[in-house]
């Protein structure tokens, strides 16, 4: 088994970045902390020091815990001077040591879904790849989750010394455990503490080197891993750093005020407590037995009792798995007793592609003449701008407007992580004309005309989007979701107005009452009425049906006249429901509208044996009746995630992102693969029973990827003229999750692009049109994981 070092310290990094100090005291508390990086990472670790290491298993255990932070913080107010709290390096140090265990703390009990909580980040992991074997995804997620960390982020904050000041800590655990719930429990020893220390730290360089190998090993086992670690509303790294964040406010004010113990003793939430009836932990995180120390260096300070502990400076292997970055392969399927395309495929020119699909290597954004273009970015790395883009004209000029969602966006004057959308007027103009190898990069601020602002902290404005013309006055409105908070999620409809462009305050709210929760989470336009209007379409994958997590249903709210009273949109107008009725389907992830049939996918749907196959259901436009399905047919492969079709409704685009490819005798681990299918032969009419159909129904081709963990067709987006038609393709996190796109134009070849600029920033996380002539394509974590 493996520490976890990394990821306990990229929560603490995150979390400090989110936190904005109201005051002076705030500030200096955070500048400590930023100041003691050898402290405050070796804090980010210590509760779990003693975890099967010479038996203090329950004083690592204990160290989790509110009373344990609230011992140290009175500890310190008592054995040193307040006006050294800021000032002297070895208080800073010990203080910010102790934000860092409480860091630490309040992770786990989201991460575990311990006290009470349910579907958190380990649970759910069990419940979609483990076959609901808890035990078996807490190793994978403890385990996998350093690795998957370190593959996708560079991480060159981390420090080559760790200091632990073990007299204190020693003094702390004799005073805990002198009070009457914990009276009894051994003090542990400094030269434990030392060496369990030293054995974690040395263990994390094992880590680094050995991490380039274990990614896959853990990483294959598990898409919700590889997909969710940041961003799981539920103990995902993102959701976990908020909670952290939150935290600060308080424990500053015990450091200034003192710490009162209560029982049971809690802080900052109503779930982080303890209970010390338990006498063994259910979120150990051991480390391999018995690591060799020779390479690293310990110095003991007799006078203020820290440790410090040095390693080598080793530059980061590269992943030799990288090597099996290749280029996606198309294959052609040849119909079997099914009648003609309706639409001629250029089969020949596939078949060529297919056997060099690339005959130059990707283009770069950073090295060519063929094609402008310009970098809408925050300065802030945890923003993630670009998580939704969708285009509309929203001021009636007739031309291409932009809104770009940036959901973990902070709010300058509440100093809270509500999430932002920036609107950008005639988005297309403001592209330079092309001038060889020239970019541009822009504060996205600087160029947005309106900033929408979430009311809602860790709500997630912008999570979803989409252009829709609901109140029908010929002028398009943005609907935008706030899918998580205290009250469920909600849905806010900004007006377009002519000249004016969109409302600056919402002329609609969409919300459920409190009993029910509105996680929408998927946003769709479809005229499900055929009034010649487009009606809301809400996916909300995360709704639990019946007691049941994660079932998914589709709302419906039809769009009104103009002239008409602004419905309450207290209900939906239509529900549709999941057939299954089964956890952890997500049906609702994608929505798709083609002629008079609505497809929903429900990417997470399993077959016994198999987890998460997916499943595509078709339903009748006018009578919501069940027509037929087409189910996926591999473990993990998910298949309708995502449903795109071409302008003429002739061709539909379902991808798996995470089912594994073959070529041969070489397999790629959630590699990804789209398929590409003629409507009028997929489509399937029985009046008496509902028929799953054959996959390959209708199927004319598909386009496979060749890397590991590539995701192929995580984003698609469709394009099409009289002269040309065809489908971008998102591939984010191959070539190291840098990310790479490809433009498939049907009647031509396969070109692909990339960003060389943008390390780890996984380019293709999404693609939106942006008129005729241009393309608007996010790296969701550009600047976040190149520092």
């Amino acid at each position: 088994m493996w520490n976890v070092t990394a990821v306990h310290n990229e929560i603490t990094f995150r979390s400090l970045e989110n936190f904005i100090p109201k005051n002076t005291i705030q500030h200096a508390y955070k500048n400590d902390i930023l100041d003691s990086p050898s402290f405050a990472q070796a804090g980010s670790f210590f509760p779990d020091w003693g975890y099967n290491c010479l038996g203090n298993n329950q004083q690592s255990e204990d160290a989790h815990w509110p009373s344990f932070i609230k011992e140290a913080v009175n500890y310190i107010r008592d054995t040193y001077p307040v006006e050294q709290f800021h000032t002297s390096q070895h208080v800073k140090g010990l203080i910010s040591f102790v934000f860092a265990i409480m860091s630490h703390g309040v992770a786990d009990v989201k991460w575990h879904s311990l006290n009470g909580l349910s579907d958190y980040f380990i649970s759910a992991m069990a419940n979609v790849d483990f076959h609901e074997n808890y035990q078996e995804a807490h190793t994978a997620a403890d385990a996998g989750a350093e690795f998957t960390l370190r593959h996708s982020n560079k991480l060159s904050y981390l420090n080559e010394t760790w200091q632990v000041p073990i007299r204190d800590l020693v003094e702390i655990y004799r005073r805990l455990y002198a009070t009457k719930p914990y009276f009894g429990r051994r003090v542990p020893l400094q030269s434990h503490i030392q060496y369990c220390m030293a054995a974690a730290f040395a263990a994390s360089k094992v880590d680094i080197e050995f991490g380039q190998f274990m990614f896959g090993y853990y990483g294959s086992k598990s898409p919700f891993l590889t997909e969710e670690m940041y961003d799981y509303h539920k103990g995902g790294v993102e959701d976990l750093s908020g909670s952290v964040s939150d935290c600060y406010t308080e424990l500053i004010q015990a450091f200034e005020n003192g710490a009162t113990h209560t029982w049971p003793d809690a802080l900052c939430s109503d779930y982080f407590y303890a209970d010390t009836t338990s006498q063994s932990s259910s979120c150990s995180h051991p480390y391999p037995a018995s690591p060799s120390l020779d390479s690293i260096h310990q110095q003991y300070d007799p006078v203020t009792g820290v440790l410090t502990i040095t390693g080598p400076s080793k530059e980061k292997a590269d992943d030799s798995q990288e090597q099996d970055s290749l280029s996606p392969e198309v294959v052609v399927v040849t119909p079997h007793n099914q009648e003609k395309p309706t639409r001629q495929m250029p089969f020949g020119q596939l078949y060529s592609a297919a056997s060099n699909p690339f005959i130059k290597k990707c283009l770069s954004l950073a090295h060519q003449d063929d094609f402008s273009s310009m970098t809408l970015t925050l300065p802030m790395t945890s923003s993630r701008v670009g998580h939704q883009v969708v285009s509309g004209d929203f001021n009636g000029n007739r031309r291409t407007d932009i809104a770009i969602s940036a959901p973990y966006h902070l709010d300058d004057k509440t100093h809270q992580q509500t999430g932002a959308v920036f609107i950008l007027d005639s988005a297309a103009n403001m592209i330079p004309n092309k001038q060889p190898d020239t970019h541009f990069n822009y504060d996205i601020r600087n160029l947005s005309q309106i900033a929408l602002q979430g009311t809602v902290h860790h709500g997630r404005f912008g999570w979803s989007m989409v252009a829709i013309d609901m109140n029908q006055d010929g002028i398009d409105d943005l609907a935008v979701s706030t899918p998580f908070g205290d009250q469920g999620g909600k849905i806010d409809v900004f007006f377009g107005q002519a000249h004016l462009g969109l409302s600056k305050q919402p002329m609609i709210r969409i919300g459920f009452p409190s009993y029910q929760s509105l996680p929408g989470t998927i946003f769709a336009a479809v005229d499900i009425n055929s009034d010649g209007y487009d009606d809301l379409a809400v996916g909300c994958p995360l709704c639990s049906i019946q007691g049941y997590p994660q079932v998914g249903v589709v709302h419906i709210f039809n769009s009104f006249c103009e002239h008409c009273e602004i419905p309450t949109f207290s209900q939906p107008d239509i529900s549709i429901q999941n057939p299954s009725k089964s956890a952890y389907d997500r049906f609702g992830e994608s929505i798709l509208l083609i002629k008079d049939t609505l497809l929903i996918g429900a990417p997470g749907y399993s077959i016994e044996g198999k987890q998460r196959v997916g499943r595509v259901y078709a339903f009748d436009r006018m009578t919501e009746k069940l027509r037929w399905t087409m189910t996926g047919t591999k473990e993990f492969q998910q298949f309708g995630r995502v449903l795109v079709a071409d302008n003429n409704n002739d061709i539909v685009a379902i991808s798996s992102p995470s089912e594994e490819t073959t070529f041969g005798l070489k397999s790629y681990w959630q590699a990804g693969t789209v398929r590409v299918y003629d409507w009028n032969r997929m489509q399937f009419h029985s009046e008496v029973d509902v028929t799953d159909v054959d996959l390959e129904r209708g199927m004319m081709s598909m386009i496979k990827g060749r890397t590991n963990a590539g995701h192929l067709g995580q984003s698609l987006s469709v394009f099409g003229d009289n002269d040309d038609n065809g489908i971008w393709i998102g591939e984010p996190m191959s070539e190291q999750e840098n990310g790479r796109v490809y433009r498939w134009s049907f009647d031509h070849t396969i070109e692909c692009i990339n960003n060389n600029r943008a390390v780890l920033a996984r380019f293709g996380s999404q693609i939106g049109p942006l008129g005729t002539d241009a393309i608007c394509i996010t790296s969701q974590r550009y600047g976040q994981n190149a520092r």
